[in-house]
């Protein structure tokens, strides 16, 4: 239960960023671009820190790494509600960013090193659920407070949180991290895996329609007319859709195949962008949403377990490699989306998505079906 809250306490300082942007700015007396940068700067140190996390745990261990890592962003989010002006605003959250990168990353190996390939199945379902009330948490929050209290107020709650948790993790088992003390090493082996890499380009495609080009829903439908309010609610329903499947899944888990559960995300993907390829309307752009929730549900839980069993031998290089991946993807989609926004091009742009989640179904589920679990 404690990496759970980890995970939601992190997912949390990630998405109230976005809707703190403005008041910040009108606080500080500076422009919306002076503190719009600091998205930036969070998303860069939390790429960047993956490999520098991961080599830490290897070394010194997973549980020391989440002690360290949350101790360190508590005192980024402190930081942040102390600032008097936008650009120490932007360093503290670019550190928050680099501290909050280990969580995810060393939970996943936390669970590989401790848990049986079902047991982990299950984990990564919650560990899904937990993402999505983060995210969604943290929207809300910081909306609520910064209108009622003060921006301050957030990062100061979430700092307080940090430290809390931080009592908790020093209590947490360490994992045995097996032998990946060496980075060369281990990125020696990653690279003459043949599964890890074929995962890998799975997860870049994964970010590119999962996140990257899911982004542009709620862009799309605001160009039709409709309000920052409506699209908001509409591109919600991915969050309640990941919440409510991920918890179903325990259902189904060890008694369904998991090249079935990557059939059903595939078709599901495949579902949300031929919808909105053919009309982006609010009931098109809610139903496009929800599928893709039940396909991060089922896809992303399934791949995140897949790569956990293909690296056993290089756990903490292989899953910093996977989150990179998911990074990379992220940032061609949504490259992919600025192009199709300036254009207004929104029709080929979920055209050419759903031509690509068709390839992505058939290889994925195939491909699944094929791999021979090691544990």
């Amino acid at each position: 239960m404690i990496l759970i809250i980890a995970a939601f306490l992190s997912m949390i300082d990630r998405s109230v960023m976005p809707t703190l942007v403005p008041v910040v700015a009108a606080d500080l007396g500076v422009s919306i671009d002076a503190v719009g940068q600091s998205l930036t700067v969070y998303a860069v140190s939390y790429a960047a820190l993956q490999l520098v996390w991961s080599t830490l745990a290897a070394r010194f261990g997973r549980v020391r790494v989440l002690v360290a890592s949350t101790a360190l962003a508590g005192l980024a989010n402190l930081g942040s509600a102390l600032v008097t002006d936008a650009l120490t605003y932007s360093v503290m959250r670019g550190l928050a960013g680099a501290a909050f990168s280990a969580t995810i990353t060393t939970v996943l190996i936390y669970y590989g090193d401790t848990l049986a390939l079902k047991q982990r199945a299950v984990a990564t379902a919650n560990l899904a659920a937990a993402i999505s009330l983060g995210l969604a948490a943290g929207t809300l929050g910081a909306g609520v407070i910064a209108q009622w209290f003060s921006w301050r107020w957030v990062y100061g709650g979430v700092a307080a949180a940090c430290l809390v948790l931080t009592g908790c993790l020093t209590r947490l088992r360490e994992s045995a991290p097996g032998n990946e003390k060496r980075l060369l090493a281990s990125i020696r082996r990653l690279a003459g895996n043949r599964w890890a890499f074929t995962i890998l380009v799975f997860t870049v495609i994964e970010g590119v329609l999962l996140i990257g080009v899911f982004n542009y829903l709620a862009v799309a439908l605001q160009a039709t007319g409709s309000s920052v309010l409506a699209a908001g609610l509409a591109t919600a329903a991915f969050g309640a859709a990941v919440v409510i499947v991920s918890q179903l899944m325990k259902i189904i888990l060890g008694r369904w195949p998991s090249w079935v559960l990557m059939v059903l995300a595939g078709l599901s993907t495949i579902g949300a962008y031929a919808a909105v390829a053919i009309d982006v309307s609010l009931s098109g752009v809610a139903a496009a949403a929800s599928l893709l929730g039940l396909a991060w549900a089922l896809g992303h839980t399934t791949m995140q377990t897949w790569m956990t069993d293909a690296v056993a031998d290089s756990r903490a290089i292989g899953m910093s490699f996977f989150s990179i991946a998911l990074f990379v993807g992220a940032s061609i989609g949504a490259a992919a989306g600025n192009l199709a926004a300036g254009a207004h091009r929104f029709g080929l742009l979920f055209a050419v998505s759903t031509a690509v989640a068709v390839v992505y179904a058939i290889a994925t589920s195939v491909a699944r079906a094929r791999y021979v679990e090691r544990e």
